[in-house]
């Protein structure tokens, strides 16, 4: 696991200090331009659709994925922007800072939030609006 041979099990362990952070970065890439694709999706339908399909309503879902739009998004400059001491890269991935960050419940509230619209609510709408799946 270690390129040299470690003097302590800590020096060893230390390769895995920043993966939560990166983990959480590698979700944030994924995620964010899914919460402005579902944000804008939720703009573009009909009103009635989202009643039409026991769901709640238009405004309900645009509030709440933009809402999730709005943690997904500026959570983490607002955190590399307080987060000084970073440079570069770690400065980018710092910015999610690990489960241990107060804004973390926040930003996963809204990776949440935009899985369960792209997964339950979209499919949803697109049927009562005759469209069929096109992936």
């Amino acid at each position: 696991m270690c390129s040299t041979p470690p003097r302590t099990y800590s020096e060893c362990v230390n390769v895995l200090e920043h993966l939560d952070a990166l983990v959480l970065f590698a979700i944030g890439l994924a995620a964010a331009p899914v919460a402005g694709y579902a944000f804008v999706h939720a703009l573009r339908q009909r009103s009635d659709a989202f009643t039409a399909v026991g769901k709640l309503t238009k405004n309900a879902w645009l509030g709440i994925t933009g809402a999730a739009m709005f943690f997904l998004l500026l959570i983490p400059v607002f955190g590399a922007l307080s987060s000084v001491s970073y440079a570069g890269f770690w400065g980018v991935v710092g910015a999610f800072q690990g489960p241990g960050s107060s804004m973390t419940l926040f930003w996963l509230a809204g990776v949440v939030a935009i899985s369960v619209y792209i997964v339950d609510v979209k499919p949803a709408i697109v049927g009562v609006q005759g469209g069929g799946q096109r992936w």
